[in-house]
Order: structure tokens, then C-alpha cells, then sequence
């Protein structure tokens, strides 16, 4: 597991941070992180309450996925150090650099694993709400066309953006090979991924024994993605995925959400 190392900075200042540079260590460790053609963003150092509290909530998701799902909790557990430094940059882009907690707290910002209320936040995508994407609202399933493509983010026209409403802006952390398909055989042949500065990359094709389960006796299948992908309220992504048959599946993302207090501060489902 890669411990977060404090970085230069004072905690509570923005500055300006080199993506690449700020994840060099991870990628060391062999973890990518997806640019997509956005080299810089604003950061604030976390203080020791504010990784605590994220701590808090890796804990409490990896005391779950340590019973039912081993290798998936040893995957997010990699991602610690990575997670703690999307705090710091979601506290440098949002409007006001408020302090993170767990639970969320008014005038604070949240941190909570990724639901489908994160993704699909308005029943209706919208230039002020572009939650574009495949997903049916309030539920991890997609409706799947074998040979036509369906979207995790986006529509092939539209870019997805985490929530850009004032007061509750969001930024989603997807972890390297996060995406997940349970209670059927894989879907997916092949996928790719654009942002509204970039779209240079080609498909990647899903790894040859995609219909292996991950854990014993289990119907869990594990995706390859290019790597850790994080969903800015700010920067337009698109991510398109190409099934193989004609089925409604299951699929989820493993990774945290990071947002502002009046989001999800209450139970919230999507009519």
C-alpha cells in the first residue's frame, strides 16, 4: 500500500500542480492515472483531520470488500495514496476550498464510495445538469445492444460532467480497473475514452479471460481500464463501451466521490 506523504504547499493555499508530476510516485507503484490533455489543476494540501477523515472512509468501504470481495479490496486499498491527493484536488477546484469530512458536514465537503446517484444526478441531462450517460437512473444497470455502443459518461455527442451546480459540485475517482460487472458473463469488447481537450487514443480491448471471475464461487468480472480516470464538474469526458450481446447488465465503478455537503446531504433519489 502506497502511503500519502505530505507535499510541499501550506495546508488550505491553492496552487497550481502538474498532474503527472503530482502521481508520479503511484505510477511507480504501477498505477496510470488518465490525463486526458488537462496537465494542471488547482490543489490544496489536506490537513491531518482532513486525510483522517477520508481514511475513515476507505476503512469502512474495505471492511466490506475484504469479506465479500478480496482482490477488489486489495486494488482500493492501492489507491489510498491517490485517493487522499483527489481530495486536495477537489478541494483546489471547487468554488470554495471547504474542509473535507466524514459524513459530510453543511459547509463542508463529502467523501463517500461512488453511487448511481453520483453518476445520473438529474433524470434529465441538460447543459446545466450533463450527466449524460447509459445508465438507468438510480441503478447500476445498462441497457446493452450487442454491436451498438452505450456510454459509462457521455452519449457520443454530449461530454459528462460531475455536478457543476453551485453548491454541489462533485468529482468522481474511478480506480484503475474499476469498472465491474457482477451476476452474468462479461459484455464488453472493447471500450474507449475522450475528453473534451483530447481524443487521440484509439479502443482498448478487453483482457482474454474477461469471463474468469475474480473471486471463487462468484459472479464478479473485472474490466482492464488505462487507469485510475477521475470525472471533473469543470472538464468534459466521454467513455464508451461496446457490448458483445444483447442483455441489461450490471455495472459498477469502484472508487470514491468527493463532494460538496448540499449533494447528498440527505437520502436522494432521482425523479
Amino acid at each position: 500500500m502506497l502511503k500519502t506523504k505530505k507535499l510541499s504547499g501550506i495546508p488550505g493555499m491553492a496552487r497550481t500542480v502538474d498532474l503527472a508530476s503530482l502521481f508520479e510516485e503511484e505510477k511507480r507503484a504501477g498505477i496510470s492515472l488518465f490525463l486526458g490533455g488537462r496537465p494542471t489543476v488547482e490543489y490544496v494540501e489536506l490537513s491531518d483531520a482532513e486525510r483522517a477523515a477520508i481514511d475513515r472512509c476507505i476503512n469502512q468501504t474495505l471492511a466490506i470488500l475484504r469479506k465479500t470481495a478480496p482482490s477488489l479490496a486489495s486494488e482500493f486499498e492501492r489507491h489510498r495514496s491517490i485517493f487522499h491527493k483527489f481530495g486536495g484536488i477537489a478541494k483546489g477546484i471547487f468554488p470554495e476550498a471547504k474542509p473535507i469530512q466524514f459524513p459530510s458536514q453543511a459547509g463542508g465537503i463529502g467523501v463517500n464510495p461512488i453511487i448511481p446517484q453520483a453518476i445520473k444526478y438529474a433524470a434529465t441531462p441538460s447543459s446545466d445538469y450533463p450527466c449524460y450517460t447509459s445508465y438507468t437512473t438510480n441503478k447500476w444497470t445498462i441497457s446493452l445492444t450487442a454491436g451498438t455502443a452505450a456510454y459509462i459518461f457521455g452519449n457520443g455527442t454530449n461530454y459528462y460532467k460531475a455536478s457543476p451546480t453551485t453548491n454541489k459540485h462533485a468529482l468522481m475517482v474511478i480506480m484503475q480497473h474499476g469498472l465491474i460487472e457482477i451476476g452474468s458473463t462479461p459484455s464488453i469488447i472493447q471500450q474507449k475514452i475522450w475528453t473534451q481537450a483530447e481524443s487521440k487514443y484509439g479502443i482498448w480491448a478487453t483482457h482474454p479471460v474477461a469471463e474468469i471471475p475474480i473471486e471463487p464461487n462468484k459472479t464478479i468480472y473485472q474490466y482492464n481500464t488505462i487507469g485510475v480516470i477521475p470525472v471533473y464538474h469543470d472538464f468534459g469526458i466521454q467513455w464508451g463501451i461496446l457490448p458483445m450481446e444483447d442483455k441489461t447488465a450490471t455495472l459498477k465503478l469502484i472508487g470514491l466521490v468527493f463532494y460538496e455537503h448540499d449533494f447528498l446531504s440527505d437520502l436522494t433519489w432521482i425523479s
